[in-house]
């Protein structure tokens, strides 16, 4: 195995390993489970986009997009979870 695929191996456990506490947290049905699925649900997203798409090694501005988009959706989807569904 090369470095590269030894890195996306463990990347791919991991993701594993974060869908199967997603879906444990999930099953709690409280308000705080669905925060904590939201910041899986983007953590997996961001380290998709980061090793399995390769924006770690794109141009600054598009590593930067990403981040924001990441946050920026974070933000919102833990916003309305927390103000509209009150």
């Amino acid at each position: 195995m090369t470095a590269v695929s030894k890195r996306l191996t463990l990347f791919w456990l991991v993701l594993v390993a974060v869908s199967v506490l997603s879906f444990e947290s999930s099953l709690f049905g409280t308000r705080a489970a669905g925060a904590i699925v939201i910041v899986i649900g983007l953590t997996k997203a961001w380290i998709v986009g980061r090793e399995f798409m390769e924006i770690r090694a794109a141009p600054l501005i598009l590593r930067a997009l990403f981040q924001a988009w990441v946050l920026v959706l974070g933000t919102a989807l833990l916003a309305v979870t927390y103000l509209l569904a009150a």
